[in-house]
């Protein structure tokens, strides 16, 4: 099989950085492409690729067969099922479905955090004061990580071991907006988002989004 994965702005896309942890980490061989929000050439690929409508995207050509898997969840179950040699999740199956537990509701939670913190890779705020809302939205997700780690991670650094799984990619733009926003935070979570944010494949991501050109401008916020 060859893989295209197509990108929004890497600038903006935390859902990006998550499958591209993946394919990076896991030494999976792909092409990619980027699809700028909101141009021309994004409305194309909705038409050229239906019914996906979102970004990332993964284009998969096997023979004479082309499927196109949508949304950063579904790509990294697909590339699970395909490469399971890889232990892209956890092996154990109790840490398993705790892992997949946290992710999904990461996946389909948040919105405070989401809509008051977008992810922007290219800016840092120093004055940023979360509402309550957000606030709660932040405990929330430290309570999970020190779960995670009280329960499955006793051997550490990452959520639930030694190794790097899809859950510590799920929660690397999280840690991108922590760093963004200035939040501050405790020695355990602050080494945890140190360490995704060092990971080989998170700085070459970052590398590459603060050379693209587009801005939007509902992501920039004049803060300080």
């Amino acid at each position: 099989m060859n893989y295209e994965l197509l990108l929004a702005n890497r600038v903006y896309s935390g859902w990006g950085l998550r499958v591209w942890m993946i394919f990076e980490h896991f030494d999976i061989r792909f092409e990619h492409r980027i699809v700028p929000l909101y141009t021309d050439e994004f409305s194309q690929y909705k038409r050229d690729h239906f019914p996906a409508r979102q970004l990332p995207a993964l284009v998969v050509t096997s023979d004479d067969r082309q499927q196109v898997i949508w949304d950063s969840l579904s790509i990294i179950e697909f590339l699970h099922e395909n490469h399971p040699s890889a232990d892209i999740w956890p092996s154990n199956s109790n840490a398993r479905a705790a892992a997949r537990s946290i992710c999904c509701e990461m996946h389909s939670g948040y919105k405070a955090l989401r809509s008051k913190m977008p992810v922007n890779l290219k800016q840092h705020y120093k004055s940023f004061e979360p509402d309550a809302e957000t606030r709660a939205d932040i405990e929330r997700l430290q309570s999970l990580w020190a779960w995670a780690r009280n329960e499955f991670s006793s051997q550490g650094p990452y959520l639930f071991g030694k190794q790097f799984t899809a859950a510590d990619a799920f929660f690397a733009p999280v840690a991108a907006r922590f760093r963004t926003y200035s939040i501050n935070l405790n020695e355990h979570d602050q080494a945890y988002c140190d360490l995704l944010l060092s990971h080989k494949s998170a700085i070459e991501y970052v590398n590459l989004a603060k050379t693209e050109p587009w801005v939007l401008d509902h992501n920039e916020f004049n803060i300080d």
